[in-house]
C-alpha cells in the first residue's frame, strides 16, 4: 500500500514501502472528475490504485505487456472501471513497434539494449505505438491532468522528439529516468533532458535526478 512520506513545496511524494527506494510525485489537485494516465504502469498498476483510493480519480493504464493484461483486466473489473488498460506502447512515433517482453523481470523494453532484455528469456512482439502528440485525442480526453511515464529508457528519444505544442495538454507529468539501465545513457542524459522539458514551460523537481516531476 502506497503512502505519502513526505511534501516538498506542495508536491506528494509516495512510496509503496518506506524500505522501497522507488517513488513517485505529484501535485494534489485531483478530484472524481479527473483523468490520470499510468504509463507502463506494470501488473498491479500499484500507483493507479492509490490514486482511485486517494482521490477517487479514473485511471487508464497503458501497458503493452502481454503478461500483464490478465492482472489488470481484473483490476479494472475489481474497481467498477475506475481504472481501466490500453495494450499500447508509448514511444516518439506512431504505429507499430517491436517490444521485448522479459519472461523473470516485471518490466521489458521496446530498447533491446535495456538489461532486462539483456539477460535473456525474452519474447518480442509487434505492439502499437502511441506518441503524446496524439495520446489525449486517442483517450478521448481535452486534457490530461497527470501523466505518468516509466517507458523503461524510451523516454530519452521520446523526449528528444517533443516539440513544445506535443505537451500543451500536460499539466503533470511524473518521468522516471533509466540511466541506470540503459548502458548508452548516463545522468548527464538525463539533465539535459530535464532541461529540455523546462524550455517547453515546464518547472521541474527531483530529489535524486532521477525521478522528476515537471508541472505548469
Amino acid at each position: 500500500m502506497r503512502v505519502i512520506v513526505g511534501r516538498v513545496k506542495g508536491i506528494n511524494i509516495i512510496t509503496p514501502d518506506p524500505k522501497i527506494p522507488n517513488f513517485y510525485m505529484f501535485k494534489n489537485h485531483f478530484n472524481k472528475n479527473s483523468t490520470i494516465v499510468d504509463v507502463g504502469c506494470g501488473f498491479d498498476a500499484d500507483f493507479s490504485i492509490y490514486m482511485i483510493g486517494k482521490h477517487g480519480v479514473k485511471a487508464i493504464g497503458i501497458d503493452p505487456t502481454l503478461k500483464h493484461q490478465e492482472s489488470l483486466h481484473r483490476l479494472s473489473q475489481k474497481t467498477d472501471g475506475k481504472f481501466s488498460h490500453k495494450l499500447w506502447a508509448i514511444s516518439a512515433k506512431d504505429g507499430k513497434i517491436t517490444f521485448n517482453e522479459s519472461e523473470k523481470n516485471v518490466s521489458g523494453s521496446i530498447l533491446k539494449e535495456h538489461k532486462n532484455v539483456k539477460e535473456g528469456d525474452v519474447k518480442s512482439y509487434e505492439v502499437e505505438s502511441v506518441s503524446l502528440s496524439t495520446l489525449p485525442e486517442r483517450l478521448g480526453l481535452t486534457k490530461i491532468e497527470y501523466l505518468k511515464l516509466d517507458i523503461e529508457g524510451a523516454e530519452y528519444d521520446l523526449i528528444e522528439q517533443f516539440k513544445k505544442e506535443d505537451l500543451a495538454k500536460y499539466d503533470q507529468i511524473f518521468v522516471e529516468f533509466h540511466h541506470h539501465a540503459i548502458p548508452q545513457y548516463f545522468k548527464k542524459d538525463t539533465c539535459q533532458r530535464a532541461a529540455r522539458m523546462e524550455s517547453f514551460g515546464f518547472k521541474s523537481f527531483t530529489i535524486d535526478n532521477h525521478n522528476y516531476l515537471f508541472y505548469k
